[in-house]
């Protein structure tokens, strides 16, 4: 389950021994801060995590960026070992000095479009004020309690995000998003048959329905506890059963009819296995989704 404890939580914020920690993260906007499984906590830059943030007995415990990010490179000059760990934690301008490490060594080692265009839309759909709130990037279902031949391959969706309109069920629909960016999203239909039938896969299975929603509820209420969604969710109800979602970016005309016909052959794709067609949003200027 993707959630974290209250004395986790509450380290975040004032007064807690990661507070400090926790300002400088929130004020870039190019990190993300995602809760994850076994109360740890995961910071993304452009899809890389950069940070892992465990919490046990009153004490934090921090593992840093991996050393493939700098094989022909040096690490980021701060520690977060145990001896300096107190101190890197109250020196916000150690802390800004490792992300700004960090980032240039990620940026370094993989150049990717579609992971900035990724960041920019969760952060871009934070409010509950807007149609769709992003609640999580990257999510993955977890299967270690589940028979291997039982177990559903690829199931790590690029983003997870939650209708505020709700539906003719008085639901308010969960989509299962996949992010396609530019010209380079539209060579062929392997990703978009693979999505579907990933989701289908979801959708199908009652267990891992449960667990979605379930993880959904919970970050939901964390993040908004941590100031990171903004708004009033306490009027959802979040539907049993997850939606398709294909979200796409791009820039120009000539983008746009491609990727069209990317979302015609989604429909298509959907429509012949039998399930509900897959919901097209596009990004605008700020990176808000709209249909």
């Amino acid at each position: 389950m993707r959630t974290i404890t209250d004395e986790h939580l509450q380290a975040y914020q004032e007064g807690g021994r990661l507070q400090k920690l926790f300002d400088v993260i929130k004020e870039d906007p190019e990190l993300s801060f995602e809760i994850r499984m076994n109360n740890k906590v995961m910071i993304y830059y452009h899809k890389d995590r950069i940070l892992t943030i465990s919490y046990c007995k009153g004490k934090p415990s921090i593992d840093t960026l991996s050393e493939k990010y700098y094989k022909t490179d040096t690490p980021p000059p701060v520690s977060f070992e145990d001896g300096d760990l107190i101190q890197t934690l109250r020196d916000k301008s150690q802390l800004r000095q490792y992300f700004r490490e960090a980032k240039r060594l990620v940026g370094s080692y993989k150049v990717g479009e579609e992971f900035e265009v990724q960041q920019n839309i969760a952060l871009g759909n934070r409010s509950f004020s807007n149609r769709f709130v992003v609640v999580d990037m990257e999510w993955q279902l977890p299967q270690s309690d589940i028979k291997k031949e039982e177990r559903i391959i690829k199931t790590r969706f690029d983003l997870v995000v939650v209708d505020t309109k709700r539906n003719e069920r008085g639901e308010n629909d969960v989509y299962l998003g996949e992010l396609k960016v530019g010209m380079g999203a539209t060579g062929g239909k392997s990703g978009i048959v693979a999505h579907i039938e990933k989701t289908n896969e979801i959708m199908k299975s009652p267990k891992a329905c449960a667990v979605l929603r379930a993880d959904v509820e919970r970050i939901i209420r964390q993040k908004v506890a941590l100031g990171l969604l903004e708004g009033d969710y306490a009027g959802l109800n979040l539907s049993a059963t997850p939606r398709m979602m294909l979200i796409l970016a791009c820039r120009g005309s000539e983008e746009r009819q491609a990727l069209k016909k990317q979302g015609e052959k989604a429909r298509d794709e959907a429509k012949a296995k039998g399930i509900a067609a897959p919901l097209i949003v596009w990004p605008n200027a700020q990176n808000i989704l709209d249909v």
